[in-house]
């Protein structure tokens, strides 16, 4: 939130700002593989609080950065691919070690309550990080940084340790096995060719702060209230999954999320105030709950244990093509404009997303 509004306040620029918030994705998108190959040779524990250490520092450095006047608008580049390529290693880790200390027959419930506690920080998030912003830019990064300092602690208080099973190949080996493994797995190649419908759907994300700035007139605490109007939405829809996890299907899910999530971008396009632009931002947020429990939880109740990692850092790589759309909708936003840019994304998501669910009716009987 902070990066994407001292970008487009610096340069005027949704492209430049749309380049700046792909930097992570890119990143992630590059590493994930050795991500997850890692996080099934490697003790996790020790992986998932070494990278978010890592996070912390790159948070910090920004925020100095910024108190000391040396910031420069393009600092947010490495800073944000060091950032990402941590979070490639720490992505799959996370989702794999979650197996690990909940165990498979409590992962629906695991995943909706912890997608409730990540959008009540959502909702609280960008609202207390419009008012950082401000105080000034800075304060948003310490306490960014304090807050990833937290979690990192969180994380090294957890007892539960995984005992890798050597494969006795090297790591490349064990990428290509992931790759065939995944290909050859219906459920999990069509899940992973959903994902990719991310980069599409990623449209809307910098269509957000110009619609708030340009067409609504609003400043940086109204963009955090926009922003936390998303969260209110995820944190409903997972606390109603959290509460009937054992009598959804979760194939029903996700065409469910999928669908809502498309026409709540619909909605948000057109929106001509305030008002509406808050409801499909809420709707947003319900469809992306159905989206985070669906298909993660498919993916990691699907793969053996010793594939775990390796198939969630797939999902990562793919969904994370959702940052390059940062790149897409600033470029059709600068050329075009908001709406045509996110009807087009639109387009290309349902065909890629509804092709895969048509074509394997794994996904549509998924429970």
């Amino acid at each position: 939130m902070a990066q994407a509004w001292i970008v487009l306040e610096r340069t005027d620029s949704p492209m430049l700002m749309g380049l700046v918030n792909a930097m992570p994705g890119i990143a992630i998108i590059s590493m994930s593989l050795i991500g997850g190959a890692l996080a099934d040779r490697t003790e996790r524990w020790q992986l998932l609080w070494r990278t978010k250490l890592v996070i912390t520092s790159m948070a910090f450095l920004t925020a100095v950065l910024l108190t000391t006047d040396l910031f420069e608008w393009w600092h947010l580049i490495p800073i944000s691919l060091v950032t990402g390529s941590m979070f490639a290693l720490h992505n799959p880790t996370s989702q794999a070690f979650a197996v690990d200390v909940v165990g498979r027959e409590r992962l629906v419930s695991a995943s909706s309550l912890n997608t409730g506690i990540s959008m009540t920080a959502t909702i609280a998030g960008p609202s207390v990080g419009g008012l950082l912003l401000l105080l000034g830019h800075d304060m948003a990064f310490y306490a960014l940084a304090g807050l990833y300092g937290f979690s990192a602690l969180m994380i090294f208080s957890v007892k539960t340790r995984y005992v890798s099973v050597p494969s006795g190949r090297n790591m490349i080996s064990d990428i290509k096995d992931g790759l065939a493994y995944s290909y050859r797995t219906p459920i999990i190649r069509a899940l992973l060719i959903i994902g990719s419908s991310a980069l599409f759907m990623g449209t809307y994300q910098p269509a957000i702060p110009v619609k708030v700035q340009d067409e609504l007139g609003l400043g940086e605490f109204g963009y955090g209230v926009i922003l936390g109007l998303n969260g209110v939405g995820a944190l409903i829809g997972s606390a109603v999954l959290f509460a009937l996890s054992s009598k959804i299907r979760k194939g029903y899910l996700l065409i469910f999320g999928i669908l809502l999530f498309n026409a709540s971008i619909g909605l948000f396009a057109i929106a001509p105030n305030v008002v509406i632009t808050g409801i499909s931002m809420v709707l947003l947020g319900l469809a992306f709950s159905a989206w985070m429990i669906s298909v993660p939880v498919l993916l990691q109740t699907t793969a053996s244990a010793e594939m775990r990692g390796r198939v969630m850092s797939l999902y990562f790589m793919v969904v994370l093509t959702h940052q390059l759309g940062w790149i897409l909708g600033g470029v059709g936003i600068e050329t075009i404009g908001i709406a045509p840019t996110l009807f087009l994304g639109i387009a290309g998501g349902l065909t890629v997303a509804g092709s895969a669910i048509i074509l394997t009716p794994a996904v549509r009987k998924a429970r």
